[in-house]
């Protein structure tokens, strides 16, 4: 089976209900997730319960394998990417988490996954002291050259991320929800920012509602993508302090900033502070000077980004089908199927070429599967 199409087909075996993480690292682990065939008795001696079993047995009964041509035409249509853990393109962070996402959903600028990345979180409902701290914090980063992770939440999140999105660097954000539903509602506007400016991700399934479960998840994604946390406001019992309980877990970098012992929105950083779980954090040359490392690692992203740009047209010396779709592009947007139409290159074939024109950022891909040359 090919990795393209062992993604599409965990994806599909996800959606069954009682079906998750733990369940398609067990079938892996015992090396019959791509056997041919499976019997209610062999899966339910894993562990399986009989009504899962069945559900699975009866899945692979009904399961049709597509085509790689098939599979990669379906993701020309898609206006989001997929990600599977056997992908190149899987962010190297995540792979060394105890639950690793098999696949994520990203939106946006793909290249954001291979920059350093901190995450700034925090209460729903700051002050003005931690609006100004976040404000601050999200800019500075950002400007330095690192991306910002935060969780797409009312509060804290929202304000890193749209004060981080103004800078190169940008942000990326981690959805609760799947990758096609903004949640929440009223962040539409930073929803659609993001999709072309910065990231979305998500680990949940297109078809899987909202349920709490997913938060925690989320929260663990922040943690796992980040070399370092900075929990500015929160509570003791709050989603931030979840986060910041996976950075310990994953023995990544910790920070917190101070607050009034008046105010219950400090409770959680001062805690953290309290008792050496974290690290208090004054400004951000303070997070440099701690981290030497961190900022040899800016300075040569810094550096291949310069690079980058002084070689952007090097980059353009492409392959007669690359230059073909890259002049009916510059011309105006087109969507992949007026390319197809122009350039007659099978849809399978077509996608790869695209893929690399992104990659290469010759080309971008924006919602509606549309792309425009940069």
């Amino acid at each position: 089976m090919d990795k393209l199409q062992l993604k599409h087909y965990v994806i599909e075996l996800m959606k069954l209900e009682g079906i998750g993480w733990h369940s398609v690292e067990r079938m892996l682990k015992h090396a019959i997730l791509m056997s041919n065939h499976w019997s209610e008795e062999q899966l339910q001696e894993l562990g399986f319960q009989k009504k899962h079993a069945q559900r699975l047995c009866q899945f692979q009964l009904d399961y049709v394998q597509p085509s790689i041509d098939e599979l990669l035409e379906r993701e020309a249509k898609q206006p989001f990417h997929s990600i599977s853990i056997w992908d190149d393109h899987y962010p190297e962070r995540l792979k060394h988490i105890a639950q690793p996402p098999w696949v994520i959903f990203v939106k946006g600028r793909l290249e954001l996954l291979k920059r350093d990345a901190i995450a700034i979180v925090g209460t729903r409902y700051p002050t003005s002291y931690g609006i100004r701290c976040t404000k601050q914090f999200s800019e500075q980063f950002a400007e330095a050259g690192i991306s910002i992770i935060s969780g797409f939440a009312n509060g804290i999140d929202t304000i890193a991320h749209k004060h981080a999105a103004v800078h190169h660097a940008s942000t990326i954000a981690v959805l609760p929800s799947a990758i096609n539903q903004c949640y929440p509602a009223n962040n539409y506007a930073l929803y659609e920012q993001l999709a072309s400016e910065g990231l979305l991700l998500s680990e949940s399934m297109l078809s899987s509602p909202i349920h709490p479960g997913q938060f925690h998840q989320r929260n663990r994604i922040i943690a796992g993508l980040s070399c370092a946390t900075i929990i500015i406001e929160g509570e003791k019992k709050s989603g931030s302090m979840i986060t910041a309980r996976h950075a310990m877990d994953m023995d990544r970098e910790l920070f917190a900033v101070p607050g009034s012992i008046f105010s219950n929105k400090s409770e959680g950083p001062n805690f953290l502070i309290e008792k050496g779980y974290a690290r208090m954090l004054l400004s951000s040359q303070q997070l440099f000077e701690e981290l030497p490392w961190l900022n040899e690692n800016v300075n040569r992203n810094e550096n291949s980004l310069n690079e980058e740009q002084g070689v952007r047209q090097q980059n353009l010396i492409l392959s007669d089908e690359e230059q073909m779709i890259y002049t009916f592009i510059t011309e105006q947007p087109r969507s992949i199927n007026e390319i197809h139409e122009h350039t007659l290159i099978p849809f399978g074939h077509l996608n790869v070429l695209l893929l690399n024109l992104c990659i290469k950022q010759i080309i971008e891909l924006q919602p509606g599967s549309i792309y425009h040359a940069l």
